[in-house]
């Protein structure tokens, strides 16, 4: 009998790990969801509702991570190891991140959205719900959780692609500022792909060391 209340405890304690992996995957990709929406409406002030919205997610997703950081920190055994959930809670920070830094750089800049970012973000919404679906069963069918995987670094190819073809038509522009600054745009969406994929790199060791 002491033995089970035990066990329960210590599965109680490995469930939240999983729970706030699912939570900042879940803010991520509403962070992402309301970046495509901001660039779809256009002609945002820094006033702008959505921009309100994102701020109270970085907020959230801080005080998810703080916790996970707190409860790595006092936890004597994780069900996954430490490092992994750190570096993978890391860089799903970075996407949101990059969305953020998406929308108040069109903000600063004063310009409008092109089809290619809107396009860049939806594949990145694509990507991040595709982590979010690894992640969720990772407990129980590491098959599917690897089929979402693959899915979420095709995507990461996908919007490299993207990103070449719109960097290449950008430069058809004779507004050397126009270009700098949309540039930088494209470069925030970019880096936001590579973080993904490296979450989807490190979610792929996690499975394969089997320790789930």
């Amino acid at each position: 009998m002491v033995v089970s209340k035990w066990t329960d405890l210590f599965r109680s304690h490995e469930g939240r790990f999983y729970d706030y992996l699912v939570d900042h995957t879940q803010v991520t990709l509403a962070g992402l969801r309301l970046l495509y929406r901001f660039m779809a409406e256009g002609d945002a002030g820094p006033e702008h509702s959505l921009i309100t919205s994102m701020s109270a997610l970085e907020k959230q997703w801080d005080a998810i991570r703080r916790q996970l950081i707190d409860d790595l920190l006092s936890t004597f055994v994780t069900p996954i190891d430490r490092e992994d959930l750190y570096d993978l809670s890391r860089c799903i920070d970075n996407v949101l991140d990059y969305a953020d830094s998406t929308v108040k750089e069109l903000v600063v800049y004063q310009i409008e959205a092109t089809p290619e970012m809107l396009e860049m973000v939806k594949v990145l919404e694509e990507a991040a719900q595709n982590l979010n679906e690894a992640i969720a069963h990772m407990k129980d069918n590491v098959k599917l959780a690897l089929e979402h995987l693959i899915a979420a670094k095709k995507h990461e190819n996908q919007i490299e692609t993207i990103y070449r073809l719109a960097n290449a038509k950008l430069f058809d522009s004779t507004d050397v500022h126009y270009i700098f600054k949309v540039r930088e745009v494209y470069r925030h969406l970019s880096n936001a792909a590579d973080k993904l994929d490296e979450a989807a790199d490190v979610m792929g060791s996690i499975l394969i060391k089997g320790n789930v």
